[in-house]
């Protein structure tokens, strides 16, 4: 435990000293009772209250003070908190296909408008990253509870080249809470777009950590869906299912795809949701157009909150100062119900 103000535990000697100066008041009373009568009479004269009574609302009142004298130290102490353990990464699609204008007023402008709304939808508490992915996947802003930061990233995406889904996800993976440490070597992958699809074996957890405690999160990919570049898309789909986490697609497009015009030349920009629909299916999420956010924002308050318990260096003065409160408060009734007055 550490202390703001240390000097101040010189105080704690005042609760000594009180008790001291209340056990001569004791003594001093004894003696004028004997000097006004007979000690045989003095049972006759008036009765005593117990021992007990006498003594019990000092005693709160002293407990009282030894809080507050402690308590005006400002003590800091490691406490468990509830904290939700809920996490979210939104992986957004930068690549050039992107400005496509199939989905007004195009693709990116449209899937920063569905990363915005999924972050409204989640809970203040639970922690929410971006990822940009093109020709390689960016952690822009780690998980965190801060909204602005990720309005403000959100905001500033470019477009960029290629696209790679994978990449995107392993990426994820690494930042979700509890993931790396599950799942360790098997995200150093290295980016390889004619990798052989492959099924990796059963993740491994270490002896103190067990899937079941892995708090819950979820990815939502926001692209166009055709993957051309980077981490093999299916191994990544693997590595999220041994991590439990569950991959949300959001297709930007249309069937037919956009025509546009690249160096002076028309060019079609293709639309392929199967990718985002095979993910999705595979780790026990949902796929979605774009156009679908109401049932999106429904998925992700049924994420909402895993309460866990954490413990943070949090000062306690104002819990002691409450319970010194509250002795004060008891000792106040005792005295008023045998006594009839308040010390």
């Amino acid at each position: 435990m550490e202390f703001g103000w240390p000097v101040m535990l010189w105080a704690l000697a005042a609760p000594p000293l009180l008790l001291w100066g209340y056990m001569r008041l004791v003594r001093r009373a004894g003696k004028r009772e004997a000097v006004l009568a007979d000690p045989h009479l003095l049972g006759v004269l008036w009765s005593r209250p117990s021992a007990s009574r006498r003594h019990v609302p000092v005693a709160f009142y002293l407990a009282a003070v030894a809080f507050l004298t402690f308590a005006m130290a400002r003590p800091i102490a490691a406490i468990p908190l509830p904290v939700n353990r809920a996490a979210l990464i939104i992986a957004i699609d930068v690549s050039k296909s992107m400005i496509g204008e199939d989905v007004q007023p195009n693709r990116l402008k449209a899937a920063q408008a569905a990363a915005l709304d999924l972050l409204r939808a989640m809970p203040a508490s639970a922690k929410v990253g971006l990822i940009a992915f093109s020709d390689y996947a960016q952690v822009l802003v780690p998980p965190t509870t801060e909204r602005q930061v990720m309005r403000e990233a959100i905001a500033g995406l470019k477009v960029q080249q290629a696209t790679g889904v994978g990449s995107a996800i392993i990426e994820s993976l690494r930042v979700l809470p509890g993931r790396k440490a599950l799942l360790g070597e098997r995200l150093n992958i290295q980016p390889n777009p004619q990798q052989i699809p492959l099924t990796p074996p059963q993740a491994q957890p270490p002896a103190d950590q067990k899937p079941v405690d892995l708090p819950p999160a979820a990815i939502v990919i926001i692209s166009d869906g055709v993957s051309n570049l980077g981490v093999n898309p299916n191994l990544a789909i693997s590595l999220a299912v041994d991590g439990k986490v569950k991959v949300y697609g959001v297709g930007v497009g249309t069937v037919n795809g956009s025509v546009m015009t690249v160096d002076n030349q028309l060019v079609l920009v293709p639309f392929d949701p199967a990718l985002l629909q095979q993910m999705a299916q595979s780790t026990g999420g949902r796929y979605f157009e774009v156009s679908q956010q109401d049932e999106l924002r429904k998925v992700y308050r049924q994420l909402g909150r895993s309460i866990g318990w954490e413990r943070r260096r949090t000062e306690v003065t104002s819990f002691l100062a409450g319970v010194a409160g509250i002795f004060m408060l008891v000792g106040a009734l005792f005295s008023m119900m045998w006594f009839r007055r308040v010390p």
